[in-house]
């Protein structure tokens, strides 16, 4: 059974493909015409199966790793009776693949049972995409072979001097040779190089030349890929000094220090493992903090494109709309204006204080209380554009004016705020809160908040997906978890019977292996945080978003506590194999 525990991944995610299709095949059916509208959920959803399969590749990597690792020496009693090493690499990628064919058709078998299930909800049954199952069936077999190639050849070469020796030997190297110090550390490099260059160029100017971000955006795309790459090839390395920082607060507690030796002293299965959670950590923690900042420039886009409730455009009375019942009522007038005789746009006199929503804007340079007379206030894009911030002078329809304040995100009902002083006229509209029923008829109404609801659900919703895909993506790196904790349990019985015999419990024993478990879960938690928050700032600067960094600590300290509880909770059942094996027998088996 040891030998098959990489089809639980792989059988995941082949099954969460054939889901995306079967979805999309029943929104078509479901919305017809307006399924064109979720192009971009299902290009979303497609992103996110492509990171699950990858990290499916990864888990059946590292796995596969540890399996051969346990049959060293039947491989080397097999290279000990003449067979050779290309023979023995055949044979264990033959095995990988044929693990990765099963899987696969598992999951597509399970993804399309579960969707024959859909009508009991209340929409059409999907049917069975033959083609769709095809490729995904053929996609997870050649990854999985792909991922065997690697643990394969490394047991191939294995010396028939190993059969005399324990398994446990062969994970205990914490030295990595050095050709793969030299590549790590090129890739580290490397990846730095460009982090430095996208912080420079995305930090030169605010407003790049057309074209400039989706280079940045290449650019940082590469640097990740180089820096996780440097993390698989040196991890072994960085293992036992993060485990050192962890358990300095713990190392009271017999059982921490006995789990972080236990890790530690299979540094390249540790590395595999928490490369792997670290990847998704990374990727759930770029997201909620990329997806926070855009939150907080879409409140504040919110607040300029839909200030209030209502809009009511005419000329307008305020006591005659206060006296309705309305509430909040701000008349504003409007202008045409041009700005040193090279940007025309549209002012408006509204007084931006009294907003109620004002504590979604925020100011980049300047404050709104320098407002007056003679003084006009920008969004952060305009004055890039006009290449000025607070206190610059502008020319403004020829009258010399002040840059009180710019502001993230646009200004209300225009492209620039003026003082009441500077306007002339009569208004031209009203901002109000309240029922459109209580506008007084005459009147052309604008109900703003409820296209400011639906924009921001679109926005939550989106984000839902993302994250809750990413979780599932997660789910596969805790299957990993477990698998290594399992195989480890099976490698060490030996030592976990003398520990026993020299007076651990059995609830003890349980308890230290869930802290092996949940241990690698915090290993790659911190190693995701340390490349999430730095790349979801490199992504926000490639994007162009105007806006500052907001890492959301209180989501991140979430998924922090939610991936070690699950981690943990992988080594479970291991805990309990561990458990029940008595001392003596323990010690008579041979691993």
């Amino acid at each position: 059974m040891r030998r098959f525990l990489p089809v639980l991944s792989i059988t995941i995610a082949a099954f969460f493909a054939y889901s995306t299709v079967l979805a999309k095949e029943i929104t078509e059916r479901a919305l017809a015409v307006k399924a064109a509208q979720l192009v971009e959920v299902f290009a979303l959803l497609g992103a996110f199966v492509t990171v699950a399969m990858i990290v499916a590749a990864l888990v059946s990597t590292s796995t596969f790793r540890i399996v051969f690792a346990q049959r060293m020496r039947e491989l080397a009693l097999l290279r000990a009776i003449g067979a050779t090493r290309a023979r023995l690499a055949r044979g264990l990628v033959v095995e990988g693949a044929v693990v990765g064919l099963l899987a696969s058709i598992a999951g597509v078998a399970l993804a399309a049972g579960a969707g024959q299930l859909v009508p009991l909800a209340g929409l059409p049954a999907p049917g069975f995409p033959l083609m769709p199952a095809l490729i995904v069936v053929a996609g997870s077999f050649v990854l999985t072979t792909l991922a065997v190639l690697a643990p394969a050849w490394s047991a191939a070469k294995v010396s028939p001097l190993e059969a005399l020796r324990t398994s446990a030997v062969q994970d205990t190297k914490s030295r990595i040779g050095g050709l793969r110090w030299v590549l790590g550390i090129l890739m580290a490099s490397g990846a730095g190089v460009l982090l430095v260059s996208v912080v420079a160029d995305g930090l030169a100017t605010k407003k790049r030349p057309a074209g400039m971000t989706d280079e940045l955006l290449l650019r940082t795309t590469f640097s990740g890929a180089l820096a996780f790459g440097a993390l698989i090839a040196l991890g072994p390395a960085l293992i036992a000094p993060v485990l050192r920082m962890i358990s300095v607060p713990l190392r009271r507690s017999t059982i921490v220090s006995l789990a972080v030796h236990g890790v530690g002293g299979a540094p390249r299965r540790a590395a595999s493992v928490t490369a792997v959670v670290a990847l998704g950590v990374s990727l759930i923690i770029a997201t909620l903090t990329g997806a926070n900042t855009l939150q907080g420039l879409g409140k504040a886009e919110m607040a300029s494109a839909y200030p209030a409730e209502l809009e009511i455009i005419g000329p307008v009375d305020a006591a005659a709309l206060w006296a309705a019942g309305l509430t909040d009522v701000l008349p504003y007038r409007r202008t045409e204006i041009t700005v040193n005789g090279r940007l025309t746009m549209r002012g408006t006199d509204l007084d931006l204080t009294k907003l109620r929503d004002l504590e979604d804007f925020r100011v980049d340079t300047g404050a709104l209380a320098d407002m007056g007379p003679r003084k006009i206030v920008l969004s952060t894009h305009t004055a890039s554009s006009l290449g000025v911030a607070a206190g610059s002078h502008v020319d403004v329809n020829g009258v010399q004016m002040t840059v009180a304040a710019t502001v993230f995100g646009g200004v209300p009902l225009g492209s620039a705020l003026l003082h009441a002083s500077d306007v002339d006229g009569d208004p031209v509209g009203a901002l109000a809160n309240g029922p459109k029923e209580r506008v007084p008829a005459g009147f052309e109404v604008e109900e703003l908040s409820e296209r400011r609801l639906v924009q921001e659900n679109r926005f939550t919703t989106l984000v839902a997906i993302a994250v809750g895909l990413l979780f599932l993506t997660m789910l596969i790196a805790v299957v990993g978890v477990g698998s290594t904790t399992a195989l480890s349990v099976l490698e060490r019985t030996r030592e976990s019977g003398l520990l026993r015999a020299i007076g651990l419990t059995r609830k003890e024993l349980g308890r230290l292996i869930t802290t092996e478990a949940g241990l690698y879960g915090i290993v790659g938690a911190l190693i995701g945080l340390a490349l999430g928050i730095p790349y979801a700032w490199l992504a926000v600067i490639s994007l162009g978003v105007e806006w500052p960094l907001q890492v959301p600590v209180v989501a991140v300290g979430v998924v922090v506590l939610v991936l070690t509880a699950l981690t943990a909770g992988a080594g479970l059942l291991p805990a309990r194999r561990a458990a029940r094996v008595s001392p003596v027998a323990a010690l008579h088996s041979i691993q």
